[in-house]
């Protein structure tokens, strides 16, 4: 392809076949294919304006698979940010207290612990630290472990 501009839309449509991608995330990938920056804006807002670039869209689905995989909210958050994505769309996206967050914060204790609840003030933090590390909020956290005291987590 003689057009720079053209030559980073096909690039850039072919990494959005395989799935979705962010703004950045594109960006970064035709930078490293060593494309020029103002090629890049324009074939990605080219992209934009055919519906095949969105950042809404990929944050919606990146939530969905950290939601199915059981990680929380919080890491949800986490990764959108590193991605690029900006507080609005990912405000839009994230629902703290969405019921879907409990369950998975819950699946992912029985499944580590077992049904039991923590016999002891250790086991509990250990049960804590781990669930904290997956991303989901303190009151997910209580709920998981069968208190909805605000003192704990």
């Amino acid at each position: 392809m003689d057009d720079p501009v053209q030559a980073a839309y096909a690039q850039a449509l072919k990494l959005l076949a395989r799935r979705e991608h962010s703004h950045g995330e594109l960006r970064l990938k035709l930078l490293q294919r060593g494309m020029d920056t103002a090629d890049i804006a324009a074939a990605l807002e080219q992209l934009v304006q055919h519906g095949y670039l969105s950042d809404l869209r990929y944050a919606q689905a990146r939530v969905t698979e950290l939601l199915r995989r059981r990680y929380g909210p919080l890491r949800a958050q986490a990764e959108l940010r590193a991605r690029g994505i900006d507080d609005d769309t990912i405000g839009s996206v994230l629902d703290l207290e969405q019921s879907d967050w409990y369950t998975a914060c819950c699946e992912v204790r029985e499944n580590r612990f077992g049904r039991a609840p923590p016999s002891n003030a250790v086991e509990r933090s250990r049960q804590q630290r781990h669930l904290q590390a997956r991303g989901f909020t303190g009151g997910q956290i209580r709920q998981a472990l069968g208190n909805t005291h605000s003192d704990d987590a």
